[in-house]
């Protein structure tokens, strides 16, 4: 991995939040950050991080390259573009709780000629699938959170984007 950026301090999670614009993200990736909700909402899904290359919500290719939210069930809700699939998206059974932070990792690697999107919660791996319609995507707007949801009310730290350019 190369560039990409690094926020290691904690930061509020607002509506519309522009945290930066990556000039590109390539086909291998990984996107990493610590979450703490401090109180869950009753929306259906409130946003926490949001990487786009469109400026676009949903569904087409590249509007998701990934995009995370919190259900009204304390659940992740992940989605990326995966497969030719702009909407990829997996609900992850870790019921989360309040006021205690949660590692979350996101990655796309080259693994013996195949690239494999994965996603792990607290180090434990919650899905993985080959993604066989990689992409390089730039420039990508990093939200935390963006536009479209209400945003989790709680906090990110060391969020972390890593890349390579292919």
């Amino acid at each position: 991995p190369g560039p990409g950026f690094v926020k290691a301090k904690p930061f509020a999670l607002t509506k519309n939040n522009l945290v930066t614009e990556l000039p590109f993200l390539g086909k291998e990736y990984q996107l990493t950050f610590e979450l703490k909700v401090t109180k869950f909402g009753t929306d259906d899904y409130q946003s926490v991080i949001h990487l786009s290359a469109t400026g676009v919500n949903c569904c087409n290719v590249g509007d998701r390259v990934p995009a995370v939210w919190i259900t009204k069930d304390k659940k992740f809700h992940i989605a990326a573009h995966v497969n030719g699939i702009g909407n990829y998206w997996k609900d992850v059974p870790t019921v989360l709780e309040e006021n205690k932070w949660i590692l979350v990792e996101i990655s796309q690697t080259l693994v013996d000629g195949k690239y494999i999107y994965e996603i792990l919660v607290n180090e434990e791996s919650v899905h993985k699938i080959e993604n066989t319609t990689p992409q390089v995507w730039g420039p990508v707007k990093v939200f935390a959170a963006d536009d479209w949801y209400p945003s989790v009310e709680g906090q990110i730290k060391n969020l972390m984007i890593e890349t390579k350019n292919e």
